[in-house]
């Protein structure tokens, strides 16, 4: 019997791809940017994939199983190939009669929203243009709450002038997002307005702009507190802050839709993994209201132009979501924020105190955010009110999917706050709560 040839070079090339596959799983961490330490589901998934296929050549190259397929070689193979190949072209062909729609477009979607000029990113953070804005009011393209600005672009009408230094006055810096800024609220009666009218003898500027996070917090007080003074800085954290914490705070534009609506573009998006990825303006816009972030490069849209490649993208996107774990990095993220504007505050001279603004579901039970928060601000030695007690899930919020406080959310956490506010101008100590958790207290 003629002796068994030596395995062919192509059984060694598919030993070695598998190997570098599985390798790759395994590196992910190092090799792609951003990428969070520890291993999960997808790299898991990957190594697996990789060890297979060395693993299945290693086998293969055995001379029993090379013999095997000497005599499967031919016409049985080519006849395999083409019935793979019409298998999978009749289930792309269901799939559209289904009418599944692809993860994208074939094509660049047209563009339904016109940038606004009235939103600019400067040293204090994004902010709105009063002049801009107010011609935007006039001409009928802005309305409401977003009418009642400062000459400095924030919400309400006390512009950030710093009083003199023998005024009497307390001062008090809020800080935070849509929440802080008033969203939803009826005009007088957002929390930070009603903080204002129960305490007259209060300056109260109010720096919460609309989708931002804790990073525009800290620009902000950096940027105001050695003017202003404040004797308390109050942080209105809402739950996205760990997320919105990773994107550059200059992380959208401010757009109008067909019907005058104000929407938030943003041009820095989270991949599967969590990973951040930017693209350019233009395409930000195009996809707007698309409910899918851009291809992050010409392979993944390759993929999902197809209905077979859409069904792979959507199990990945599943696979991402399976560990509901907060991701390490937002929490790193937020913990050097919070840090760093506890110091600042120290170093103003002002005390800071934190507003938690629980999720809607928070209120039945805890999120991962709210625990995170939690751990967070005990770490970091900050006091903190959380009003999760006095709201109720489904009277005081908005109907989904805003998820802002009503009025009579603002209200109670504005009545909460404000009773808060009045001990501490009386007593120069937020101790004197009994809805403030100092961070020497045991979370109840």
């Amino acid at each position: 019997m003629a002796a068994e040839k030596k395995p062919g070079l192509a059984f060694y090339a598919a030993v070695a791809f598998g190997l570098l596959v599985a390798l790759f799983g395994l590196g992910a961490d190092y090799i792609l940017p951003g990428a969070s330490p520890g291993l999960n589901l997808p790299q898991l998934l990957i190594i697996a994939a990789g060890l297979t296929i060395a693993l299945g050549a290693q086998i293969l190259s055995r001379p029993g199983y090379r013999r095997r397929l000497s005599r499967a070689s031919g016409r049985p193979v080519f006849s395999a190939v083409i019935v793979t190949l019409v298998t999978l072209l009749l289930l792309e062909a269901l799939l559209t009669a289904a009418g599944i729609a692809t993860y994208f477009f074939s094509s660049p979607p047209e563009i339904v929203v016109r940038p606004a000029d009235w939103w600019v990113c400067t040293a204090p953070g994004c902010h709105y243009h009063y002049g801009r804005a107010m011609a935007a009011c006039q001409d009928g393209s802005l309305s409401g709450r977003h009418c009642r600005l400062n000459r400095q672009g924030f919400a309400g009408s006390q512009d950030f002038i710093a009083p003199p230094e023998d005024e009497a006055r307390h001062r008090i810096l809020a800080l935070g997002d849509s929440f802080t800024f008033g969203m939803s609220a009826d005009a007088g009666l957002s929390f930070i307005e009603i903080l204002e009218a129960r305490n007259p003898q209060a300056l109260v500027w109010n720096t919460g702009i609309p989708g931002t996070g804790t990073h525009q917090a800290v620009a902000s007080f950096k940027h105001f507190a050695p003017q202003l003074r404040p004797q308390l800085t109050i942080l209105g954290f809402y739950m996205n802050d760990f997320a919105d914490n990773l994107l550059p705070i200059e992380r959208a534009l401010r757009a109008l839709d067909p019907e005058n609506r104000i929407a938030s573009v943003n041009f820095h998006f989270f991949d599967t993994w969590g990973n951040v990825f930017a693209t350019d303006k233009e395409t930000a816009l195009r996809y707007y209201g698309h409910g899918v972030g851009p291809p992050r490069n010409q392979v993944e849209h390759a993929i999902g132009v197809t209905r077979l490649g859409t069904l792979l993208l959507r199990l990945r996107d599943a696979l991402g979501r399976l560990s509901g774990a907060l991701p390490a990095r937002q929490t790193e993220a937020t913990r050097g924020y919070l840090a760093e504007l506890r110091d600042q505050a120290q170093a103003h001279g002002s005390d800071v105190l934190v507003l938690l603004i629980p999720h809607r579901d928070d209120i039945a039970a805890p999120g991962d955010e709210l625990r995170a928060a939690l751990q967070l601000l005990e770490e970091a030695g900050i006091p903190y009110l959380d009003p999760s007690r006095a709201l109720d899930g489904s009277a005081d919020y908005m109907e989904a999917p805003d998820d802002h406080w009503n009025s009579v959310g603002h209200q109670k956490v504005g009545a909460l706050l404000s009773d808060c506010v009045e001990k501490y101008l009386v007593t120069v100590s937020l101790a004197e709560c009994e809805n403030v958790v100092m961070p020497t207290r045991p979370i109840q």
